[in-house]
């Protein structure tokens, strides 16, 4: 499929995913990736039962602060893979699809720097994030954390800060920022890319 066509998909009909990570701190230049979730967006609709989750052995300990957000401590992740043997396995789950996440950039940067470190080629995948989409249509929000998100789409976060979690949460909320993104003239990938 050609980019021009590609580009000029249906948000409806987008092949995408919404993905999340936890991390072992905030600043990409030193965090380590340490779980990687993610969930298949068809035809506007989330689909649990399409999804992928594992906890990645960074190699270095997980800081008490980070454990008390995410719950992930280094026994969590003693047994688990390291990022190169996981990025495989995502790669041929994710495919081609447009990534959606909440706050992407983070994992983006997170996601760049561990393959970096793997050895392992990185190209900029295309990308939507519902923070900014958010924005664009209700910049009068009090804040745009996913908390304040979700409860304004109406929807509801199981899981918080667990990446399989955040991710279908942040499906969901581009899954309902759909009829309302159409309503202000955004209908493709491209026009959402603009905006």
């Amino acid at each position: 499929m050609t980019t021009h066509n590609r580009a000029s998909i249906p948000l409806l009909s987008l092949d995408a995913i919404a993905f999340d990570s936890e991390t072992t701190g905030l600043d990409t230049g030193k965090a380590r990736m340490i779980e990687l979730g993610a969930v298949r967006i068809v035809h506007g609709e989330v689909d649990e039962a399409q999804s992928f989750r594992e906890r990645i052995n960074p190699g270095v300990p997980i800081p008490p602060d980070s454990q008390a957000i995410h719950g992930i401590s280094d026994a969590d992740v003693a047994d688990a893979r390291d990022f190169t043997a996981v990025a495989g396995d995502f790669d041929d789950w994710r495919q081609n699809s447009v990534l959606i996440g909440y706050a992407t950039g983070f994992d983006l940067a997170m996601l760049k720097r561990e393959r970096e470190l793997a050895g392992l080629d990185w190209q900029q995948p295309r990308s939507l994030d519902v923070r900014f989409l958010v924005n664009l249509l209700a910049p009068n929000l009090p804040d745009f954390s996913l908390d304040t998100i979700a409860n304004w789409a109406g929807i509801e976060i199981h899981e918080r800060h667990s990446a399989l979690g955040d991710a279908i949460a942040t499906a969901s909320i581009f899954v309902a920022l759909i009829p309302k993104l159409r309503e202000h003239g955004i209908r493709t990938l491209a026009e959402a890319e603009r905006a």
